[in-house]
């Protein structure tokens, strides 16, 4: 950002070298890059006004100018240049003069005729070819105001004023202006900052009968202003005006679209006017452009855009690139009697990804896209017809069309003393903070003793929390000026926490017996529950979806492993894998009544190969076993489309519901092109990670030997097994140490509803021996318990 000290002191004035200046703003976060100053005072290049015009009578290319420079006589020059006539203002370099490139001029003589000096262009004072007017760019500098002869050429371009030229980093765009830049400075040094006046006289006319209004059919645009000016004189804008775009780094065009890139830089608020009477039916519509619309643009160009991209239309077509560029077909000529003066608010996405895909940059979009407040559309509108009323260039029509958004009533952010003296080392009081924020134009609001309430400025969108009000107080106090001190902390040791200490054992657990650990994303497609058939009800269904997902794929958030473990398990048969055993430890997610869903820790494990329900079974109760759970329950589950109606069971540890187990079914096996029987077994680790059991107790081995035994019950199919063990554990009391289940019989000699489901019971007294009289009465209250419920020992 370019920032003529000339132009920023009609906002605050300095009294302090540029030293210092530029010093004091590095300090305070405004980095310095360059300060260039155009020229010297160059005394001896002044104004002349040219009193007669003659060609040379030697030479047909040649005139012969006499020129009034100041001095008792006036001058002769002798010019090449062809933009010249008498009456003209221009600059001179008299003889005698040396420039400061080192270039000494002299008189010279030109076939008879002595020049005392020569005229001058932008470019031999130093000037670079992007800022030269045009018109200039092949002739000799010609003022369009009257000086006195013998005035300083520096003193009427302002060629000698220090040009500071900033690094603004991307979060401070409102230093993207001469204002932003101004205020920094005022703050810098505790100055006030004085704003430039936006009143201006509007005649009796009403817009509505130039201008039909606007329409914004895009999100994208959050505020349109427009105003109107009539019967606009087009022309060269006064010198005061070119010399500071000139500064600035931007080219004068004519006076009206010079005063748009002044209050630009000035405001940081892009604008642009339209030719009025170029507009189709006299009205702006905001829109998405038509895909393969073609704009042509200022700079002649004509532009293939597509549905992305934001334009600005009238009553046919495409006018202009929101927040890039306008259109050729009705910017403002010298021709132009009528003009209407956009002040927009566009998204800064929108003209980020527009100017990225057209390779087309520009002052406007540069600050479009890092974003711009609300208020500042309506302010330097105000801004610019005021100029333009000031200069007598063109008549302000009577009110204002605005659409969009209302203006925000502001943010406000809490600041506590204590952690901004805790973070920089530096004893703040209260006042201080206070002092430093208002300088940058706070609202300071005084809450208690350690705490204050500041109302952001609407120019600072970067500013959001806490820790943005510590860094504006301490870039004033000056970082340099923050002693440096030994860092503090009160040491703590590092734990694992228990869910993470469980999961780690389990884990170990598993690996120790074979099998390998899964890590899959945690976003899933949603088509992954219907290819498992889950019900439409089901609160698996019960998902969140992501709002930027990466694609269908992974859009929404994982309410089950399962559909992962499925995958997995496919892919591994599919190159050549015959056994598998595998688990997985990740998160799933709950939706609840708040905006944060449920994180549940969750264990699924997977067998594929020569395995069934209950070696799974086996394998789950000796790895949670070890890690502190014991007493799971199965209940048979027929109703899970997942598992098999016959082969499938919900897991309860006490009365809660934790999980399921089973063969998955075989529809969902050929959804996932798994061929035969795969094992899987789900459970929320979180719902019981409290009643682990971490304090193991150790018994004595028993000294007493065991009396074993083998039934084998005949029963119907639908009795669940956890029955009968029950049964047993209820008569045994505390002689039976163990149940094993090691088979279960359907077939020959067996009733097509019956099943023989066999057991190994283990009965042990631990103070003494046991006879067989011991157990004869148990048994029998055992068999007698088991007959009334169809039970019955097999024959």
């Amino acid at each position: 950002m370019l920032v003529p000290l000339v132009w920023q002191n009609n906002y605050v004035k300095i009294d302090e070298d540029l030293k210092t200046i530029t010093d004091r703003l590095s300090e305070t976060g405004s980095h310095v890059e360059e300060v260039t100053i155009r020229t010297t005072d160059l005394e001896g290049v002044v104004v002349g006004h040219v009193l007669e015009q003659e060609k040379h009578p030697d030479a047909d290319r040649l005139q012969v100018l006499k020129i009034d420079i100041g001095r008792e006589n006036p001058a002769t020059i002798i010019t090449a240049a062809k933009n010249t006539k008498k009456g003209d203002y221009l600059f001179v370099i008299t003889s005698g003069t040396t420039m400061d490139n080192g270039d000494y001029i002299g008189d010279h003589d030109f076939f008879g005729i002595n020049s005392e000096g020569m005229l001058t262009s932008y470019a031999e004072l130093g000037y670079p070819d992007n800022v030269i007017p045009k018109e200039f760019r092949d002739g000799v500098i010609i003022l369009n105001e009257e000086y006195k002869p013998g005035t300083p050429a520096s003193e009427v371009l302002s060629s000698n004023t220090p040009v500071i030229e900033y690094e603004i980093t991307p979060n401070r765009p409102d230093c993207l202006s001469i204002i932003g830049m101004a205020r920094e400075t005022a703050a810098s040094f505790g100055k006030e900052i004085t704003l430039p006046s936006i009143d201006y006289k509007e005649n009796d006319e009403d817009i509505k009968d130039y201008f039909n209004g606007v329409s914004i059919d895009s999100e994208n645009c959050a505020k349109f202003t427009a105003r109107v000016a009539k019967n606009v004189k087009v022309g060269k804008s006064p010198q005061w005006l070119q010399n500071y775009l000139i500064l600035a780094g931007m080219r004068p065009i004519n006076n009206i679209v010079d005063i748009t890139n002044f209050v630009l830089l000035e405001t940081g608020q892009p604008l642009h006017a339209y030719d009025l009477d170029k507009l189709t039916d006299k009205k702006l519509i905001v829109r998405e452009a038509k895909e393969g619309e073609v704009l042509k643009t200022l700079d002649g160009e004509e532009r293939k855009l597509d549905s992305d991209m934001l334009v600005i239309a009238d009553g046919a077509n495409a006018v202009g690139i929101a927040g890039v560029m306008g259109g050729f077909d009705t910017e403002v000529t010298d021709e132009t009697t009528n003009i209407v003066l956009e002040a927009a608010n566009f998204n800064s996405t929108s003209v980020r990804e527009t100017s990225k895909k057209l390779g087309l940059r520009s002052e406007a979009s540069t600050r479009f896209e890092k974003g711009l407040p609300l208020e500042m559309a309506d302010f330097a509108s105000r801004r610019a017809m005021k100029i333009i009323s000031d200069l007598g260039i063109g008549e302000v029509v009577g009110g204002f069309i605005e659409e969009g958004k209302e203006n925000s009533e502001g943010r406000t952010v809490d600041l506590r003393i204590s952690r901004l003296n805790a973070l920089t080392g530096v004893d703040f009081t209260k006042e201080e903070a206070i002092k430093n924020l208002e300088l940058l134009e706070f609202e300071v609001e005084d809450i208690d003793e350690n705490t204050i309430r500041a109302k952001v400025p609407f120019f600072r969108t970067d500013v959001e929390i806490e820790a943005d009000l510590i860094e504006e107080i301490v870039r004033l106090y000056g970082m340099g000026n923050i002693e440096p001190k030994p860092l503090y902390s009160s040491l703590q040791r590092g734990l694992r926490s228990d869910a993470r200490l469980l999961r780690d054992d389990l884990k170990r657990e598993l690996a120790g017996q074979k099998f390998a650990e899964l890590t899959t994303y945690s976003f899933i497609s949603p088509k992954e529950f219907d290819r498992m058939g889950v019900l439409a009800d089901s609160k698996l269904r019960e998902y969140i979806k992501l709002t930027n997902p990466l694609g269908e794929d992974f859009s929404v958030m994982r309410t089950t492993q399962i559909s992962n473990m499925l995958d997995v398990i496919a892919k591994n048969i599919n190159r050549g894998q015959r056994d598998l055993k595998l688990f997985e430890l990740g998160k799933t997610f709950e939706k609840t009544d708040s905006d944060l869903p449920n994180e549940n820790d969750t264990l699924t494990m997977g067998l594929y190969g020569s395995y069934n329900f209950y070696d799974l079974k086996d394998i789950f109760e000796v790895a949670m076993a070890r890690v502190g759970f014991n007493g799971f329950t199965y209940k048979t589950q027929k109703e899970n489309p997942i598992f098999h109606a016959g082969r499938c069971a919900d897991i309860y540890y006490g009365d809660e519901f934790i999980g399921t187990m089973g063969e998955i079914s075989y529809e969902v096996r050929d959804e996932y092109d798994i061929k035969k029987g795969a094992l899987i077994l789900e459970i929320n680790l979180t719902k019981i990670a409290d009643q682990r059991i971490r304090n193991r107790k150790y018994a004595e081995l028993p000294k007493y030997p065991a009396i074993t035994r083998d039934y084998s019950f005949v029963t119907d199919r639908d009795v669940e097994s956890s029955f009968i063990e029950d049964t047993i554990i209820n008569n045994g009391g505390n002689l039976v140490k163990n149940i094993e289940l090691f088979d279960i019989y359907t077939g020959d000699q067996i009733e097509d509803d019956k099943k023989s489901i066999s057991y190994k019971v283990e009965y042990r007294d631990n103070d003494k021996t046991l006879k067989e009289e011991d157990i004869k009465d148990i048994e029998e209250n055992i068999l007698a318990d088991l007959e009334k419920s169809g039970i019955v020992l097999r024959s």
